[in-house]
Parts: structure tokens; C-alpha cells; sequence
């Protein structure tokens, strides 16, 4: 199944699209792909993973005996 994807719009001062415009570029990247790579980072430095979470520090604790599960879960719920 395809990601939900969401559009988003907003207004930058006159100097900040031009800077925008101007870093972009630079490295080659549409101001779409810019965009997106700067509201990627900014995530990354904002949404820290908690190593200890128990998410991934659980070791699995049975086994269904089949062979096929990660690929037919869904058959068998």
C-alpha cells in the first residue's frame, strides 16, 4: 500500500526564497527537493530515537513455526 502523502504550502520573506533559491542551486537540487531535505533534517535533529526503548531492545519470544510469515502475515490474521 502506497504512503499518504500531504502537501504543504508556505510563505518565506522576499531574501529567504532567494537564499533558498540560490543554496538549492548549488547542489543541484529542484526547491521541491530542497524543501523536502530541509524538513527531513530538521526531523532528524528534533525526533530523537530512545535507544533503550523497550521497542528495540525486546528479544522475540516465540516462534509460529511458519516460514512464510513475514511475507503472508496478513493471511493468517
Amino acid at each position: 500500500m502506497p504512503a499518504v502523502v500531504k502537501v504543504v504550502q508556505t510563505t518565506l520573506e522576499e531574501d529567504e526564497y532567494r537564499t533558498l533559491r540560490e543554496v538549492v542551486r548549488k547542489k543541484g537540487l529542484s526547491l521541491k527537493e530542497g524543501l523536502h531535505l530541509a524538513v527531513t533534517r530538521l526531523l532528524q535533529e528534533e525526533v530523537k530515537l530512545n535507544p533503550s526503548d523497550a521497542f528495540f531492545s525486546r528479544k522475540p519470544v516465540g516462534r509460529s513455526g511458519r516460514k512464510d510469515l513475514s511475507t503472508a502475515h496478513d493471511k493468517y490474521l
